[in-house]
C-alpha cells in the first residue's frame, strides 16, 4: 500500500535551552525550528522535523520555510511510497529537487516513513530493519576545566559506556593531559571518544596523538583544519580518527580513498536525511569504520526519528544526549530518554497526540 499525501502544513517552534550554546561564532539560547506535518488519504499523519543548526548547517529556519512553500504543494495527491519496493529505493524516489536543503529533506523522509509504518501497521524501526529494544547513548563533556575527571567518572556510574570529550579550544598539550586524565579515571570498559572539530594544524595533531599514544582512546573527530592531510596524519602516528564535517563534502564512495578511518559520525539533519545518512553507514561498514549516529539539538520529533534510526544500526553508543539540552519540547511530557540508554518502543511509538499545540505556530497548510 503506498502513502498518498492530501494535506500537509508547517508549524514554527521556538524552544528555550537549559543554558546557552556555543554553535560555531553564534550563542544560542533558544533552539528554532520547522515541523512538516504530512496527512495522507488512508488516514495516518506523519510528523517531521526540520532544524538547521546554526554555525553547522547551509540553510537557515527562513530558507526551509521559502522551499516549503514552493515544494509542499507539488507534493498533494502523490504517491510516495512503495513498501514492496524497499525502503531506501523508495526514499531515493521521493520528488525532492537538488536545491531541497538537508534539514527539510530529513523532516520529509521522517514524516513519509512515520506516515508508512502506520499504514503498514508497523514500527517506524521496523521499517529500517531489525530493530534492538534499546540503544545506547554516550555522555558529552563540553569544553570545560569543570568537566574533567570528576564528571567522566560521575557519567561512569550513571551506566554510560562511552564518554566524549570536545577538545580544540585550549593549547593542545592541556587537551592531551585532560584526555589522559579522563581516561585513566575511567575502567577500561568505558570508551573515551574525543572530538577537535577541525581545530589543530597537522603539527599539532601529531603532538596530541605522540601525547596520547599510551591510552586506549576510541577515535578523535576531524582532527584537522585540512582535512587533506588525514593521510599524512594516519601516515606519522597511530591517532584512530572519526570523520564528521567531511560527510557534508564528499560522498559516501570517498571512504574507499581515505586510510584506515574507526569511525564515521552521521548527522541526518545535517546530512540531507535518511537515504542520505544510511548510505554512508553502509558504505563506512563496507570500509571497516563504525557509523555512529548523532543529533543536531533537534526537537522531540526529530530525535524520536534518530531513536529508530539507531536501533536498527550497529550496536553502539550513540550521540543523541543533545536532548537533555532543550528545557522543554514540542512533546508534553518530553519523551523518556534521560540516562545512559533508551528503551526504544517507549519513544518511538507514534505520540502525536502529546504534541503540544501550544508551542507551535501555523505557517501555512497545504492542501488539493
Amino acid at each position: 500500500m503506498s502513502v498518498t499525501i492530501s494535506e500537509s502544513a508547517l508549524y514554527r517552534y521556538e524552544l528555550p535551552l537549559t543554558a546557552p550554546l556555543r554553535l560555531g561564532n553564534e550563542e544560542v539560547t533558544r533552539r528554532r525550528g520547522v515541523l512538516v506535518w504530512l496527512a495522507t488519504e488512508q488516514g495516518p499523519v506523519g510528523w517531521g522535523d526540520a532544524a538547521p543548526l546554526p554555525g553547522f548547517s547551509d540553510e537557515t529556519v527562513a530558507d526551509v520555510e521559502e522551499h516549503a512553500r514552493t515544494a509542499l504543494p507539488r507534493w498533494t495527491g502523490t504517491s510516495l511510497f512503495d513498501a514492496q519496493a524497499g525502503l531506501d529505493a523508495t526514499l531515493q524516489e521521493l520528488p525532492f529537487g537538488a536545491d531541497a536543503p538537508s534539514s527539510f529533506r530529513f523532516a520529509v523522509e521522517s514524516a513519509v516513513v512515520s506516515a508508512a509504518a502506520a499504514i503498514h501497521e508497523t514500527s517506524v524501526p521496523e521499517m529500517m530493519g531489525t530493530p534492538r529494544q534499546t540503544v545506547a547513548l554516550n555522555a558529552l563533556l563540553p569544553r570545560s576545566g569543570a568537566n574533567g575527571p570528576a564528571q567522566a567518572v560521575r557519567r561512569q556510574e550513571e551506566g554510560y559506556q562511552a564518554i566524549k570529550v570536545k577538545v580544540g579550544a585550549e593549547g593542545v598539550e592541556e587537551d592531551a593531559a585532560r584526555v589522559r586524565a579522563i581516561r585513566e579515571a575511567l575502567d577500561a570498559s568505558v570508551s573515551v571518544r574525543a572530538d577537535a572539530n577541525r581545530a589543530w594544524s597537522l603539527a599539532e595533531a601529531v603532538t596530541f596523538a605522540e601525547g596520547t599514544d599510551d591510552l586506549d582512546i576510541a577515535y578523535v573527530e576531524e582532527p584537522l583544519a585540512d582535512p587533506a592531510s588525514l593521510g599524512d596524519l594516519v601516515e606519522r602516528t597511530d591517532l584512530p580518527v572519526a570523520l564528521d564535517e567531511t560527510t557534508r563534502e564528499a560522498a559516501p564512495p570517498i571512504m574507499r580513498d581515505l586510510p584506515d578511518v574507526s569511525a564515521v559520525v552521521l548527522k541526518p539533519t545535517l546530512l540531507g536525511g535518511l537515504r542520505h545518512t544510511r548510505e554512508w553507514g553502509r558504505a563506512a561498514r563496507e570500509t571497516g569504520a563504525t557509523p555512529v549516529l548523532s543529533a543536531s539539538y533537534e526537537s522531540g520529533v526529530g530525535i524520536q526519528m534518530l531513536v529508530a534510526l539507531a536501533a536498527s544500526g550497529p550496536e553502539v553508543p550513540v550521540g543523541l544526549s543533545t536532548y537533555d539540552r532543550l528545557a522543554a519540547d514540542v512533546y508534553a511530557p518530553p519523551l523518556p530518554l534521560g540516562g545512559p540508554s533508551v528503551d526504544v518502543p517507549s519513544v518511538v511509538t507514534p505520540s502525536t497526540s502529546r504534541i503540544a499545540r501550544d508551542r507551535l505556530d501555523l505557517v501555512e497548510r497545504f492542501s488539493a
